[in-house]
């Protein structure tokens, strides 16, 4: 008799750890720094886990609820676009969010793919005597997981999963043609994201991970649910 593998548990999601404390410092662009900071992580009965992501860039703050369930980590921003452009100081209206930032731990393997959908109305920050247009904009993502590969960036060496992402930006009106662009992603296991890439340039960098000293953490995806600790490497 043949016993399958249980799969994973949804939550906590090791690709979007939802760790109280965890705090995530990137470089955007060419000199920019974001930080991504979980807190108020609170576990519910049946299994799914909420928390908030408070978010800094530029000088700019804003913050996002989190929700880990069966379908994998969804944001009330509608993922890490939503997130990023309310932290760029536009005002950002969430008119429709479909799918999840990130999947469930059995789609994250080679080979998994997913589909998300966010439908936005923007308008530039205020300023004295100047308009303020909304644009309405809906983003479609494609994702498909590459691969693992071992990756290095500021914070480190991870063994990570490498995420194609094919998006199309259109204008939220009936016919409207949109343009797509391609990107690539890299997650590690009980970090996150690592390293975000558009046309061979660096868009998102990881610096560095700070977490409660009492987790010994991130780890390798290797070796199944055994999880071992990963050094970072210099050079």
């Amino acid at each position: 008799m043949v016993v399958a593998a249980a799969a994973p548990a949804p939550c906590p999601n090791p690709w979007f750890p939802m760790e109280d404390g965890l705090t995530l410092t990137y470089r955007a662009g060419h000199s920019s720094e974001l930080v991504l900071a979980t807190k108020d992580v609170t576990p519910a009965p049946d299994g799914t886990v909420k928390a908030t992501l408070a978010v800094s860039l530029k000088g700019r703050s804003g913050q996002t609820d989190l929700t880990c369930d069966a379908n994998g980590v969804r944001t009330g921003l509608g993922g890490l676009e939503g997130t990023l452009l309310s932290a760029s100081g536009m005002d950002v209206q969430v008119v429709n969010a479909e799918g999840a930032a990130v999947p469930a731990p059995s789609v994250m393997v080679p080979g998994g793919t997913w589909k998300n959908s966010l439908s936005v109305k923007l308008q530039p920050p205020a300023k004295k005597g100047g308009l303020r247009p909304i644009i309405a904009t809906t983003f479609d993502k494609e994702a498909t997981v590459v691969g693992e590969e071992e990756v290095t960036v500021a914070a480190g060496t991870f063994k990570a999963l490498k995420i194609k992402n094919i998006t199309t930006a259109r204008a939220s009106r009936p016919g409207s043609e949109g343009r797509s662009m391609e990107s690539f992603m890299w997650f590690a296991p009980d970090v996150g994201i690592l390293k975000l890439t558009t046309d061979g340039e660096t868009n998102l960098e990881l610096l560095k991970v700070d977490r409660p000293k009492t987790k010994v953490k991130p780890a390798s995806i290797q070796g199944g649910a055994k999880k071992k600790a990963v050094k970072p490497t210099k050079g």
